[in-house]
């Protein structure tokens, strides 16, 4: 049996667009050509009718929203065939926002309660974990509590496609694992169990772990669209943007002056990151008496509430007094909670224009199907 044939084109084209399609684009010319024809083989059309709940991994922070595609019919020349430059130029297609929520599975409230906004105006961090309170966080309670949130949160969205964010057993390349790091991610492992053990029965959607440092590199492919300026939670920031380099977005940034941003701490490069995302989606969002792209657009009162709320914490955050020590924590607090929601929301536009892009390489490019002789 031999292989077929190379796709005909350049290294960096190919990697253009597995990069435009969310698929890694390390390897070689072959790795990634194989790549690309595994990735159109496996490719389901997402119907304008899909509901795609895109879930940010969390134990204080759970967000979650609802989106559907808002203009069904792909462009025929929207296929991204070398780097973007900006991020306008991969995510120019409005989204209809349904459901945008944001939960502390810690609270003892969740089981009491549906689906509701956690308030994003209390200025105070999240209390530390209570030693005391480990079997809150043993597998058995886990499951149950994972359980109840996709029969009492999830589910009652009528979600068609789950989009669960990647996790991460390593902060920064670390050699330690943190213990709350693993709850995490014994959270998601259950999350993927709970909807596989749904599809065979009551649920027929399908369920896709998305990767943050894929989704990170599509909205900031050249690390130059977060301008810095100011100051970040507290952080200082430097002349340039940032470079995403893994995961979590905890990179050096490289600026067109110095070369390198000027940040405090390690963590300098991720909180430019948290903040450019919140910027970002706060320009896309639509609502009246704002200025906005409007390619997020709210659908039902509870998306159009919290769309509004997230303005005026965004606009909050801009004014707070940065001297002031007090202030730099509200900020800091105030952007932390904005970002679990951001990511959300970001992740799924993303995805959907993922979707649309595998499509439209499909058609460019039917050679993808062919099948090895």
């Amino acid at each position: 049996m031999s292989k077929p044939r190379l796709i005909p084109s350049s290294l960096a084209e190919l990697q253009a667009l597995c990069c435009s399609c969310g698929l890694p684009k390390s390897g070689t010319k072959a790795v990634l050509s194989q790549r690309l024809r595994l990735a159109a083989k496996q490719f389901q059309p997402v119907l304008p009718t899909a509901r795609i709940l895109s879930i940010d991994l969390g134990l204080k922070n759970f967000a979650f929203s609802l989106l559907t595609p808002a203009s069904p019919s792909p462009s025929p020349s929207s296929l991204i065939t070398r780097p973007p430059q900006s991020a306008d130029a991969p995510l120019a297609m409005p989204v209809h926002l349904h459901a945008w929520h944001r939960l502390d599975l810690t609270s003892p409230t969740l089981f009491t309660s549906t689906a509701k906004t956690t308030e994003l105006d209390d200025p105070s961090p999240p209390p530390s974990p209570n030693p005391a309170s480990e079997e809150a966080f043993s597998p058995t309670a886990l499951a149950a509590l994972t359980l109840h949130l996709v029969k009492n949160h999830l589910l009652p969205l009528e979600p068609t496609h789950v989009l669960i964010e990647r996790q991460r057993y390593r902060t920064g390349g670390g050699a330690a694992v943190f213990e709350w790091t693993l709850r995490v991610n014994t959270l998601e492992a259950m999350l993927h169990a709970v909807f596989a053990a749904l599809q065979g029965g009551c649920w027929e959607g399908r369920v896709e772990a998305v990767l943050p440092k894929a989704v990170s590199g599509f909205l900031f492919p050249d690390g130059t669209d977060v301008e810095a300026e100011g100051n970040v939670n507290g952080e200082e920031r430097g002349e340039g943007g940032l470079r995403i380099e893994d995961g979590d977005g905890k990179g050096k940034g490289k600026g067109k002056g110095s070369g390198k941003m000027k940040g405090k701490g390690k963590n300098a490069g991720y909180l430019l990151l948290k903040k450019g995302k919140v910027d970002l989606l706060r320009s896309w969002l639509g609502e009246e008496g704002r200025e906005g792209r409007g390619l997020v657009i709210p659908r039902t009162t509870q998306a159009r509430d919290m769309v509004r709320l997230f303005g005026d914490v965004f606009e909050r955050g801009k004014t707070v007094d940065k001297k002031e020590k007090q202030g730099i924590k509200i900020k800091r607090a105030m952007v932390g909670k904005l970002d679990d929601l951001s990511d959300s929301v970001l992740q799924g536009m993303v995805w959907l224009r993922w979707q649309r892009n595998l499509a439209d390489m499909i058609k460019a490019r039917p050679e993808l199907l062919e099948d090895e002789k």
